[in-house]
């Protein structure tokens, strides 16, 4: 990398021409003040590419921290003494041409430095307050823009509020002086980047949360509210169903859904919170656990009831059926299918026929086993239900005949 001082054009805009000790800049004819920002601009490019180039030839991550940090200290220098000189040189037109175009000259290229090298930048040490101050700044205006497609998309949910709260140590008055990491500055940035990009591509009939909410877990927005509206979703779900089983197929195909959700770890919007992976993920373990005992009990007091019954599980009281389990269940399945027999679900059905069943190869068969089975058959068992179904047609035609 050139060894020469690569913002030695802007260093000295900054520290020599907008200094109203050493310079008077009135005296700047204006073909000379647009050489003065031609050549800042020029540098901002050239640096970019310098910086481009460095990081493919250079190979050691040591080597390249050192060089990001050096670009990323003298640019923080340059921007604080440009903003300590911002009431003197505001009484001059020319000074303050000048002097708003090394801001936005020096904005650009930390700009570019925190999105390509951002890896190599301390999270956790504090944003200058001038930078931060123009980051708070770009960040409520494009925030002001995005609340009415956010109100739009959120509609009768809390999103909305919980969105913009994230926000609001950058967009409240009171929170103006509030120092900020890097950590969340990054967190933030990316946040209203997604949601922008969300907005860009929403059509007006797909005005829905769901893709609100999928964007809101893959930027780990780990909101303690946020995790309590996305379990309150699932558990409202999970309510409309009747069976254990059911709640328990229906929390399982939820769960299913949430792992394949795209999720990143990197950055969080509290550092001092778990992850929302670990957030949701822990209440789905607690509910499957309760589902799992409650089942447990139901199926205990089941037995218990069928065992107070005399004699109905002995072998010679149950039925010999000459069909195959997995053919049972077909059959079964298709009656409860078409209201035939009726039952408070279809695990049901299963529960209370199959201990009364026996096949010649099977004395006891599990009421699970053959749920299983209802939904797994093979096609050969459905064409020997169909020759039985017809040999019983048949049958019933000829009685009828006599």
């Amino acid at each position: 990398m050139d060894e020469k001082y690569a913002l030695r054009w802007l260093d000295l805009v900054v520290t020599t021409i907008l200094d109203p000790a050493k310079t008077n800049v009135s005296t700047i004819g204006s073909q000379e003040l647009e050489n003065f920002n031609s050549l800042i601009k020029q540098e901002i490019s050239q640096s970019k590419t310098l910086l481009s180039e460095a990081a493919f030839r250079i190979f050691s991550k040591r080597k390249i921290k050192r060089m990001v940090g050096q670009y990323h200290r003298s640019l923080f220098l340059l921007l604080e003494t440009v903003f300590e000189r911002h009431p003197p040189i505001a009484t001059s037109e020319k000074a303050t041409s000048l002097g708003t175009t090394a801001i936005e000259a020096i904005n650009e290229l930390l700009d570019f430095i925190e999105h390509r090298f951002g890896e190599y930048i301390d999270l956790d040490s504090w944003v200058p307050t001038a930078h931060l101050a123009v980051i708070k700044e770009s960040i409520a205006e494009r925030l002001e823009k995005l609340k009415p497609w956010l109100d739009a998309v959120a509609v009768g949910t809390p999103l909305a509020p919980l969105v913009l709260d994230a926000f609001s140590t950058f967009t409240d008055e009171h929170h103006k002086k509030r120092r900020a990491t890097f950590r969340e500055v990054f967190y933030k940035k990316e946040l209203i980047d997604q949601l922008e990009k969300l907005a860009s591509s929403s059509h007006k009939e797909e005005l829905s949360p769901d893709r609100l909410i999928q964007m809101l877990v893959f930027m780990n927005f780990n909101s303690r509210h946020f995790v309590d509206y996305y379990t309150s979703r699932i558990a409202a779900r999970v309510r409309q169903t009747q069976s254990t089983a059911e709640k328990m197929g229906e929390l399982l195909l939820a769960h299913k859904d949430f792992n394949q959700l795209h999720h990143q770890s990197q950055l969080c919007l509290h550092a001092g919170y778990v992850d929302v992976r670990t957030a949701i993920g822990r209440w789905f373990d607690a509910e499957l656990q309760y589902l799992k005992r409650q089942r447990q009990w139901e199926t205990a007091a089941t037995a218990q009831t069928f065992g107070n019954i005399p004699n109905t599980s002995t072998e010679h009281t149950k039925i010999l059926c000459f069909l195959s389990i997995d053919q049972i269940a077909l059959l079964l399945r298709a009656l409860d299918s078409l209201r035939i027999i009726q039952a408070r679900s279809m695990n049901s059905v299963f529960q209370r026929i199959a201990p009364y069943l026996s096949t010649p190869r099977k004395k006891d068969i599990s009421w699970e086993s053959m749920r299983s089975k209802a939904y797994q058959f093979e096609e050969s068992d459905k064409q020997r239900v169909l020759t039985i179904l017809d040999s019983v047609s048949r049958w019933i035609s000829e009685l009828d005949a006599q």
